[in-house]
This record gives structure tokens, sequence and C-alpha cells, in this order.
């Protein structure tokens, strides 16, 4: 009988527990794969409090120091990417293939985050442009914001957890995350390796767990001055709307489309729009929604289309 994978609270860098848990059943076989502390409004005030209460350490961290924990993050996600990768399988029944493509690209994020960090400065401005700024300078820099909330989807639990918390981070911000109740144990090993990191910014990074009540309570407070959300469309609609004067930043539902000419080599395209259109089921965000076809090639391609499609399996 397999361990069931246990995520906590980080309320800040300390770890949290509850006795209420929801389990996370795999969408393959309906096994219990991992459990989380099922948070009220309570709990995410109190990390709301601890991100705030760390913001001006935070901000006051050298940047080497950041660089070189996002660094130090990349490589030991690297070196543990079958762990994450198996755990993204069994949580969101994502093929392996795939969830190996994931963490890669989680890799990715993080190291590039890192390298974009170094360009994290100001710029100067020609004040003596006009005569009455003669013997006058100016300049701006580039300072972080205060307290980020993210909230993240099903469909990349850990490489859009990394998007946002990553560059947040590094900029010297705060963060508490509402990762996706889908994988709530992806997202705790992913923060876990910050937390624990030996250029971990004390108390900067908290996750919570939980549904809508826990994001609106995250939406609706006075801390965050930031809102980052990837989902659907309505709620991006709700963020909006509750979140007052911040500033929202919303990644929702795509429409993507393609066009296929009478000169394309039909065979290739419809297996690229297959893919395009049915890789992991549909739920990305770029996935092929619409498809305008010449009407001269048109009952060609359509009947390649079918054909690509019927190929296809379930869980591939």
């Amino acid at each position: 009988m397999s361990t069931i994978a246990q995520a906590k609270i980080f309320f800040g860098s300390t770890q949290g527990n509850k006795t209420n848990q929801q389990e996370r059943r795999s969408p393959f076989d309906g096994s219990v794969v991992s459990t989380a502390p099922v948070c009220d409004v309570e709990d995410t005030l109190k990390a709301l409090d601890i991100a705030k209460s760390a913001t001006k350490f935070a901000a006051a961290t050298p940047l080497s120091q950041r660089i070189l924990w996002l660094e130090d993050v990349a490589k030991k996600l690297e070196k543990q990417k079958e762990e994450f990768a198996l755990m993204l399988a069994k949580e969101v029944a994502k093929p392996i293939a795939f969830s190996r493509i994931e963490v890669e690209r989680c890799v990715e994020t993080v190291r590039l985050t890192a390298m974009e960090l170094a360009n994290l400065h100001g710029e100067t401005i020609p004040t003596d442009i006009m005569p009455s700024g003669k013997k006058t300078l100016a300049y701006f820099r580039r300072e972080p914001v205060g307290v980020v909330a993210c909230i993240t989807p099903f469909n990349f639990p850990l490489n859009l957890v990394a998007h946002k918390i990553a560059p947040a981070l590094g900029a010297g911000n705060t963060v508490v995350l509402k990762p996706t109740p889908e994988s709530p144990m992806v997202a705790y090993m992913f923060a876990k390796l910050f937390v624990e990191s030996e250029y971990a910014v004390k108390d900067a990074l908290s996750v919570v767990y939980g549904d809508a009540e826990v994001g609106s309570a995250l939406v609706t407070s006075d801390i965050p001055r930031v809102i980052s959300f990837t989902g659907s469309v309505p709620v991006g609609n709700i963020i909006t709307k509750q979140a007052g004067i911040k500033k929202v930043s919303l990644e929702l539902g795509g429409n993507a489309a393609t066009y296929i000419d009478a000169s394309a080599d039909l065979v290739t395209a419809a297996k690229r729009c297959a893919f395009g259109a049915f890789y992991n089921s549909g739920q990305v965000c770029i996935s092929l929604q619409r498809i305008y076809v010449n009407e001269v090639v048109y009952d060609d391609f359509a009947k390649l289309m079918a054909e690509e499609t019927e190929k296809l399996k379930v869980g591939s």
C-alpha cells in the first residue's frame, strides 16, 4: 500500500497543519494520492499578516542573494524532477511524459527568472532637455510592491506556480500562494524548495489551500498590492470586481485560431492541429479552438483532421 502524501500550510517559513483535511483522489483510478489542510479565512489572513510583516526585510535582501535563491531552487528541482513528475501524474492524471516536460519547463522558468533579475534596474532621465532642467538629474529605480497574492490553476500545477512566485520573490516581494485544490502536494513540494533553501528570505512565501472562500479572502484583503490569477474568464471577472484599486494580473482562457491555406502540407497540418487542440485534453490557455480552412482544401483537410483525432487515446 503506497503512502499518502501530506501537504502542509506554510505560514511564512513555519509549517502548519489542521485536523480538517481534504483528500485528493487520482482522476485515473480514484485512489487517494495526497491530502491537504482545509484552510479558512482566518488562516488566509494569518498568512497575509506574516507576508506583510516580512515585506521590508524581503525588499532589503540583496539582489545577489535572491538570484542565488532561485538558482538553488532550480538546481534542487532538477535533481528531484522524477519525484515531481510522478506526483504530477498521480494528482492530475497527466501522462508521465507530459509531466516530465512540465518539470523541465519549470526548471527553465526559475533559471530564466534568475537570469532576468540581473536586468532589474532603473533608468536615468535627461532633465536638461529643456532649459528649466539645467544642472538637474532625474532617475528612477524599481522597488518591490510588497505582498503579491497568487492563485493558480490545475492544468499546469507546477510551472504556473513557478511563473508567479519565482519573479515575485526574485524581485523582493513577499507572496501568499493559493494553489489549485486538484494538486496541493506538487505546490507544497515546490514551495518547500524555496522555504528550505539556504538563501531563503525568511517568511517571504506562504501557502494556503482551499476553494473560493480562501481566494476571496486573498482578493478582498487590503494587504496584497498585486493579485496574480490564472484561470477562467468568469472567475477573472469576479476578481476584477472584488479587488478594488489593487493591481490585477489576469491570464484567462484563450481563443486560439489557425488558418489552413490551399498551399499547406495538409497531412502535417492535420497532425499539428490535432495535437494543438487536444494536448492535455485541451486544457491549455493556447489550445487550438478554431480552424479556418481554405475552401479549396476544406474536404481533404477535414478528413485528415478526423483521422488524426481518431488516433488519439484517452489519457495520452
